[in-house]
């Protein structure tokens, strides 16, 4: 099977979010698939000319050929105030005209022109652009998220007047959008059975498929730590729902918890901590700051309690899969845990109010034997059901599905 991958992100280094998911989705299709990957080039993330010729090297272990592309005519605050000033006139979302491309556009053409493709796969629904699904080569779509659904929770979660209004006109392009877009598509895959259910409610008759995230299990894998009364989150926080959880988490549920618990500590990991983030650390030697850091492992394993504070989001986090997969109690809110086939009181905590998840927490964080039978119960739903080679499998049953599909009919 030959497969024309397109992802919004070169997906490398694998830490976090669609990266990790993409990494580790081509190192196991290469063993079932001839993948050839176009991906868009984010600074931020591959910052140095050095750093992608690592990136190319590193993904043409899995894939028969690696393009790298710019965005127009780079991500850059110019580029995000003209794709802004563009989306504030236009009926199609900031993420498309975002990803606008001549060059992308022009590479994927040729590409479908000049080899024998037998699937296309747009790793984001952004990237229908590029793509004709209805044209000769059967075509699937990932939505790592119901965008609709996550700009509207986002606007819920916005506090000034003018955010909030955009964030809702951006809602109902994106609903427009998918209504649009993904009946075009021969598969559109999801991140969980609930994904599937918003987005068929919302685009009815669209042919689905559940390809969950996972995790590496040798990786990501139990080991004993520091038993220090210590909490965790991870998660970039130049991603608005990570910023929210922090904050929201540290003004309204730290409070509690520090003061019936008074050694406990609160790590923040992740790059680009808010100037709001970092003044609330000044003034409690307790809450650690550490920005990005390249490997969490240690700082995880050393922490009694993962919390997953999370108000805005969608799909599934890799943060939680990584976490159970170490072994950790997480407490977390509905949304933080939203999609992922877990049992609260289980396999973690499930706490929606901050009373109630300060409380949650406390009970944890005197109770270490209660921590490892969750972690444990983490662990082994993990095994069972998010290891990447089972889901990789998944995501071929897909293809099969989407190629079969064109053919009959």
């Amino acid at each position: 099977m030959r497969v024309l991958f397109l992802s919004q992100i070169v997906p490398y280094p694998p830490h976090g979010g669609v990266l990790q998911r993409g990494y580790n989705l081509l190192r196991q299709l290469s063993g079932h698939a001839e993948v050839h990957l176009f991906a868009f080039i984010h600074p931020d993330v591959l910052p140095t000319e050095a750093a992608r010729d690592e990136g190319r090297r590193e993904l043409r272990q899995f894939c028969e050929s690696v393009k790298f592309f710019e965005l127009w005519p780079k991500r850059s605050p110019l580029h995000r105030s003209a794709a802004l000033a563009l989306s504030s006139t236009s009926s199609d979302p900031f993420s498309v005209i975002a990803h606008r491309s001549e060059r992308f556009r022009s590479a994927v053409s040729h590409a479908l022109r000049t080899s024998p493709f037998d699937l296309v796969h747009a790793d984001t629904l952004a990237l229908r652009q590029f793509v004709d699904p209805q044209g000769g080569v059967p075509a699937v779509v990932t939505h790592h998220n119901i965008e609709s659904v996550l700009m509207d929770r986002r606007a819920q979660a916005e506090r000034g007047l003018w955010a909030r209004f955009y964030l809702r006109r951006e809602a109902r392009k994106l609903r427009a959008y998918e209504l649009g877009e993904c009946p075009r598509f021969d598969v559109n895959i999801v991140m969980s059975p609930i994904d599937e259910q918003v987005l068929l409610t919302s685009v009815p008759g669209i042919r689905t498929a559940v390809v969950p995230n996972g995790v590496d299990l040798e990786y990501f894998k139990p080991s004993e730590g520091v038993n220090s009364p210590a909490l965790i989150y991870t998660g970039g926080m130049n991603m608005f729902a990570n910023r929210d959880a922090v904050l929201y988490f540290l003004r309204q549920i730290w409070p509690l918890i520090s003061a019936d618990f008074p050694n406990v500590r609160f790590y923040a990991v992740g790059q680009d901590p808010p100037n709001e983030l970092q003044a609330l650390a000044d003034t409690d030697p307790r809450i650690v700051v550490t920005g990005y850091v390249s490997d969490i492992r240690p700082l995880v394993r050393d922490s009694s309690v993962y919390v997953v504070p999370l108000r805005v989001g969608g799909g599934t986090r890799l943060k939680v899969l990584d976490a159970m997969a170490m072994g950790k109690a997480l407490v977390s809110t509905s949304i933080g845990c939203e999609g992922l086939d877990v049992q609260p009181g289980e396999h973690l905590v499930v706490a929606d109010t901050p009373a109630e998840f300060a409380q949650a927490t406390l009970n944890l964080l005197r109770d270490p034997a209660r921590r490892r039978g969750l972690g444990c119960a983490a662990r082994g739903l993990v095994e069972h059901r998010y290891a990447w080679p089972a889901v990789a499998g998944q995501l071929l049953d897909a293809y099969r599905q989407a190629i079969d599909g064109r053919r009959a009919g």
